[in-house]
C-alpha cells in the first residue's frame, strides 16, 4: 500500500532496514536539496544522492551514527562547496581526529571545506575545516540558538533538543515554513485589490537565505498603505500550523529526557523514533539508556503523531522482527509503518550457491 503524507516541500527517505544502521533522507523541494539524519554504514547510497546533499545531522558519536562521515567526506572531496554536520558536544574533536587519519599532500584549490557545529542548549559553536589547507581547523564562532532553530532555508528550518544516552544525544525536528493563505476578507475591508503584488509579497515571506531584492509592484503598495512588506505580511498573511517530523535516536526513557521530548515532538505528521528492545527486555533497554516497545507505546500515546516508523531494533531479534509490530500499541491517531528487516547487503547463503553451481553444471554436461 503506498502511503502519501502531508508534506509539500519536504520527502522523507528511510535509507535502512529495521536492523541496519539508521539513516533518514530528506529532500527539499524545489531545488531536490538532501539533507541526512545520522550516518552509519551509507555504502549502499547510491552516489546522486552525495551529489545533492548539503547538511549532516548527527545525533550522537556512536559508531553505528557517525561512522559514514568519512564516505560523505570521500564522495563530496571534489564538489568545491562547504559542508555542513551538526551534532552534539564534543563533536569538532572527532571530526579533526578522523581527517587527521588521513595524509592530505596532494590537496587542490577546489576540495571541500567542512563545517562542524556543536548544538548546547542556547548556543551552537561552529569550526570550520578548510579542504585546500590539508582540511586544517580554523577558530571557533559562537551564535546564540533562538527557538531552537539550529538551520534554516526558504522551505524548512530543522530545531534541536539535547537528551541523554549515558551521553548527549540529540534528537531533531524538522518543520516545512509554515503554510500560509492571503487574508481576502481583511483585503476588502482595506478596500486593496488583489493583483502581482501578492506573489512579490509571498517570496518575501518564504524568504530566509537570501536578502530580498527589489519589488516594484510591492513598492506601490507599500506607498499606498504606508505599511512595510513585513507589516503586510502582519497584516494580510495567515500562518496555519507547520507540518513536522520528528526523529529520535537514540535516548533513555527517564523523566529527564521526557521533559524535554513531550513538549518538542508536540503536534508531528511523523516520528521516527529507535525501539532498540522488546517489552520482556524493558530491564535491558534501561541499563543501555535505549527505549522498548512499551516506551515508545507510552510516547505515541501521548504526542499522537499520524504516523510512526520505528527503527534500529537489536540485531538480538533478527528471527523474531515481526514482535516488534505486534506489541506496539498506537492511539486510533496513529499509522504505524514497517520496514524491512534489512536494506543492505546480507552475507551470502553458501549452500544456496553450491546448490546453484551443481545445478548449472548438470545443465552444462547435459547440453554437450
Amino acid at each position: 500500500m503506498s502511503i502519501k503524507l502531508p508534506f509539500r516541500h519536504l520527502e522523507p527517505y528511510f535509507f535502512a532496514g529495521l536492523f541496519d544502521d539508521p539513516i533518514l533522507l530528506i529532500r527539499i523541494n524545489p531545488g531536490h536539496r538532501m539533507l541526512m539524519f545520522d550516518c552509519g554504514q551509507i555504502h549502499h547510497l547510491a552516489k546522486r544522492i552525495f551529489t545533492h546533499l548539503d547538511t549532516v545531522f548527527i545525533s550522537h558519536a556512536h559508531m553505528d551514527h557517525w561512522m559514514g562521515i568519512d564516505s560523505v567526506i570521500r564522495h563530496l572531496i571534489v564538489a568545491d562547496r562547504t559542508i555542513n554536520i551538526y551534532g552534539p558536544p564534543g563533536l569538532a574533536d572527532k571530526m579533526e581526529a578522523k581527517l587527521k587519519g588521513y595524509d592530505w599532500n596532494l590537496t587542490e584549490n577546489y576540495w571541500c571545506d567542512c563545517r562542524v557545529y556543536e548544538i548546547a542548549d542556547k548556543t551552537l559553536t561552529s569550526w570550520l575545516f578548510i579542504g585546500a589547507q590539508a582540511f586544517r581547523r580554523q577558530q571557533p564562532q559562537q551564535q546564540t540558538i533562538s527557538d531552537q532553530v539550529i538551520y534554516t532555508d526558504d522551505y524548512c528550518q530543522v530545531k534541536a533538543e539535547t537528551c541523554y544516552h549515558d551521553i548527549v544525544s540529540i534528537v531533531y525536528r524538522i518543520e516545512e515554513k509554515p503554510p500560509f493563505i492571503i487574508d481576502q476578507e481583511t483585503l476588502t475591508a482595506h478596500k486593496i485589490v488583489p493583483g502581482p503584488w501578492l506573489s512579490e509579497l509571498k517570496k518575501i515571506y518564504l524568504s530566509a537565505s537570501h536578502p530580498p531584492g527589489h519589488h516594484h509592484l510591492l513598492s506601490q503598495i507599500e506607498q499606498a498603505t504606508g505599511l512595510s512588506s513585513a507589516q503586510l505580511i502582519e497584516t494580510y498573511v495567515k500562518k496555519l500550523s507547520p507540518l513536522a517530523m520528528g526523529y529520535i535516536s537514540d535516548i533513555s526513557f527517564d523523566q529527564r529526557n521526557l521533559n524535554k521530548l513531550l513538549p518538542f515532538m508536540a503536534n508531528l505528521q511523523l516520528l521516527i523514533s529507535e525501539c532498540t528492545y522488546l517489552a520482556n527486555h524493558r530491564q535491558r533497554a534501561r541499563a543501555a539508556d535505549h527505549l522498548c516497545t512499551t516506551d515508545l507505546s507510552q510516547l505515541l500515546k501521548n504526542l499522537k503523531p499520524s504516523y510512526f516508523l520505528p527503527m534500529h531494533l537489536s540485531k538480538s531479534y533478527r528471527k523474531q522482527p515481526e514482535k516488534l509490530y505486534t506489541e506496539l500499541l498506537a492511539p486510533p491517531e496513529t499509522t504505524i509503518l514497517s520496514l524491512p528487516p534489512f536494506l543492505t547487503p546480507q552475507p551470502l547463503q553458501t549452500d544456496a550457491i553450491k546448490y546453484e553451481a551443481f545445478e548449472n553444471e548438470d545443465i552444462d554436461r547435459k547440453t554437450t
